[in-house]
């Protein structure tokens, strides 16, 4: 069994059980939830090394593909096969243990999150590349955020588009 697997979740019971305000409720929240998507009553089930078939979901290519790769970084393994059942979609199965599927759905879970965030960040600063807004509209640089900057270092990056040139054919 992959013992970081082990270690976080025991962290997160621990922060459950000696957590402050806040954390701990959070903690006894993720906690609980982990156990029970995953079907386990005491972690001592955790240590147990036999693979089931363990379904994910995912929305949309790009959750699939960073799904992926969080299985890839858990199962450290390029052969692992993946399977569609019929019926299911944008769910993709594997055959793993109970604590390498905690471990995949954790990584998944954070970077999921933060691949939003990016892809938040990439559609602003691709209208800003492109210039998708009315000529006229107001712009005050007077006050730029840290979230501006990125956004204009991000938009320098991009490929710009423009319709004249398709529709004339070069």
């Amino acid at each position: 069994m992959d013992e970081n697997v082990l270690r976080k979740i025991k962290k997160i019971k621990a922060l459950a059980e000696r957590g402050v305000g806040g954390e701990k409720s959070t903690a006894e929240q993720k906690l609980k939830k982990l156990l029970e998507e995953n079907g386990i009553v005491s972690l001592d089930e955790l240590e147990r090394e036999q693979a089931e078939f363990e379904l994910f979901s995912y929305n949309g290519k790009y959750e699939k593909k960073l799904l992926m790769q969080c299985m890839y970084k858990v199962l450290k393994d390029l052969d692992f096969k993946t399977y569609h059942r019929r019926g299911t979609k944008q769910k993709v199965g594997i055959y793993c243990t109970k604590a390498e599927k905690i471990e995949i759905q954790l990584e998944f879970d954070f970077y999921k999150n933060a691949l939003h965030e990016e892809m938040d960040r990439l559609v602003r600063a691709f209208i800003q590349a492109n210039k998708i807004f009315p000529d006229n509209t107001p712009y005050d640089d007077s006050e730029l955020t840290e979230e501006d900057i990125k956004i204009m270092s991000m938009s320098s990056m991009i490929e710009k588009r423009n319709r004249r040139l398709l529709l004339e054919g070069k």
